[in-house]
């Protein structure tokens, strides 16, 4: 068998095959990484019933989002320039961006974690009018700032291309520490249980990145080299933009779903939401070696090798994500029973997010290729344009539709930002990203 993938793998060219060598080992892990997730989600949709569930994935929620404000959009900023500098030979520069982002992202995040911790019930009880979000949320504020900085450690580990770090820190190790603590408590203490135990996973993890980067830059044979404020803020405050604006695509249906809809209802979109994510969960294995290869190939001027990577393996893509795709559109219900017999109402919502998610799996890496070409504005935009759409999608859908509304939303803002990114790359660097179209006619 590994003959067999080693034979395949060498009929490509040199910047293929490493790609799809890396992109095996973060297609396994990240195998390993959507089981853990899936395992934890339906461990505490099992335990806690649609009604927790929904409380906690709606604290879960803002903390993330709030988290992602605290890292001020430096996660693309290291990968852009570790991996550029680790190319150009600068190790001190690696290190000094590093330190500063690190630091940048501390002095954020920290102030953001008290405020929200002292928000809490305010914002439990005004905002959500859910009593019963108050406490697990107080727990999870505390997660801000561990879950910042293992990201950025995450992304660090990217532009390093050390995958294997980079998807441990990043996507295997919070979801299985949480599910080892919580699963002998949840059923005497419910949410706080999940609050906590991800609380603690969010640390341990940070602990285990830093190791992993030290362990990383050990042999580099130089000292940090100051890094420019305004060359780094410059380039984080697009990327931040972009950053948030993602989240809010992502996550805001959810949101608005926590004011208009039931604790149940949440934690039934949840569980679909999260399912249908499993569709594009090779797109970010591929991105997690091809962000920093982009970067290298832009840096040195090869475009034509950077066009056909992003082309072959947008192909790659397709091709696994496929049975995903039709196993939610043909059996929804019974893959949603494994969450509990009532999330089995929540059929249709997977069937309209997984479409939306397969869009973003067909369109490629566009978002990545836009970034680390230097088009983060372009990128901003056109999340910006998407993010209003999608908030006066939700505002519309959601109080009259449901669970259903916050679904259509979501999967529209997701495909319409993909499509409108797969223009701007042909417009911009004249690649083509579609898996089976080479070109089209750039006037």
């Amino acid at each position: 068998m590994l003959i067999f993938i080693d034979n395949f793998i060498g009929r490509f060219d040199k910047h293929m095959q490493e790609l799809l060598r890396g992109a095996s080992i973060a297609f396994a892990l990240k195998i390993l990484a959507a089981c853990l997730a899936f395992g934890l989600n339906v461990l505490l949709a099992r335990q806690l019933g649609a009604e927790g569930a929904g409380i906690f994935f709606l604290a879960f929620t803002i903390v993330l989002i709030v988290a992602a404000i605290g890292r001020v959009g430096m996660e693309n900023v290291l990968v852009r320039f570790i991996a550029a500098n680790v190319a150009a030979g600068k190790p001190g520069k690696v290190l000094g961006v590093y330190q500063k982002a690190m630091l940048f992202s501390l002095l954020v995040a920290a102030p953001l974690s008290t405020l929200l911790y002292l928000l809490a019930p305010w914002v439990s009880q005004v905002v959500f009018t859910k009593q019963e979000l108050a406490q697990p949320l107080s727990v999870m504020a505390m997660a801000v700032v561990p879950l910042a900085l293992l990201t950025l450690h995450a992304h660090a580990l990217q532009g390093l291309k050390n995958i294997v770090a980079f998807i441990s820190v990043m996507s295997v190790s919070v979801p299985m520490i949480t599910c080892l603590i919580a699963a002998p408590f949840l059923f005497q203490y419910g949410v706080d249980a999940a609050a906590w135990s991800y609380l603690l996973a969010t640390i341990l993890t940070l602990l285990v990145g830093r190791g992993m980067w030290q362990k990383a830059t050990s042999l580099f044979e130089a000292q940090a080299v100051e890094f420019d404020n305004r060359e780094l803020l410059s380039s984080s405050q697009p990327l931040f933009g972009v950053v948030m604006l993602n989240i809010i695509i992502t996550w805001s249906p959810t949101l608005f779903l926590g004011v208009w809809e039931s604790s149940e209802n949440v934690g039934i979109y949840s569980a679909a939401n999260r399912t249908a994510m499993l569709t594009s969960f090779v797109l970010v294995a591929v991105n997690s070696i091809a962000a920093p290869k982009f970067a290298a190939l832009y840096q040195q001027g090869e475009m034509e090798a950077l066009g056909s990577v992003a082309r072959k393996s947008a192909r790659i893509m397709v091709v696994l994500a496929s049975p995903a795709l039709l196993l939610f559109l043909l059996i929804p219900e019974w893959i949603l029973a494994v969450f509990g017999e009532q999330f089995k109402q929540g059929a249709v919502v997977l069937i309209i997010l997984a479409i939306g998610q397969f869009v973003n799996v067909v369109t490629g890496s566009v978002g990545y290729l836009l970034m680390m070409s230097g088009n983060e504005r372009l990128m901003r935009n056109n999340l910006l344009f998407c993010a209003i759409l999608g908030i006066i999608l939700s505002l519309w859908l959601v109080p009259h539709y449901g669970i259903v509304g916050g679904a259509v939303s979501a999967a529209l803002m997701l495909s319409m930002q993909n499509v409108i990114a797969v223009i701007l790359v042909w417009k911009k660097l004249n690649i083509m990203t579609l898996p089976w179209v080479k070109s089209l006619p750039n006037n």
